[in-house]
């Protein structure tokens, strides 16, 4: 996505990645309904790359963008 996307497209692409592996109690929702037990979990997962720094800080609601050090540990650890 060019190092930045919103909500989302992250968590799509997440699902198209996942979706295998994804049981029953993940896809399910919480009492309220609405919130997919997956997604939310995906969310708090953005707060910790954010905490340490693989994802900007400085982006609006709801957009992810990864930082330079983000950039570093994929090309370390992925390609």
């Amino acid at each position: 996505a060019g190092g930045q996307a919103d909500l989302d497209q992250v968590l799509d692409r997440v699902y198209a990645a996942m979706k295998d592996q994804l049981n029953s109690h993940d896809l399910d929702t919480y009492a309220d309904g609405k919130t997919v037990r997956w997604r939310n979990a995906a969310q708090w997962a953005r707060s910790e790359l954010r905490e340490e720094r693989l994802i900007r800080d400085d982006t609006p609601r709801g957009v992810w963008a990864i930082s330079e050090k983000g950039r570093e540990w994929v090309e370390k650890h992925i390609n």
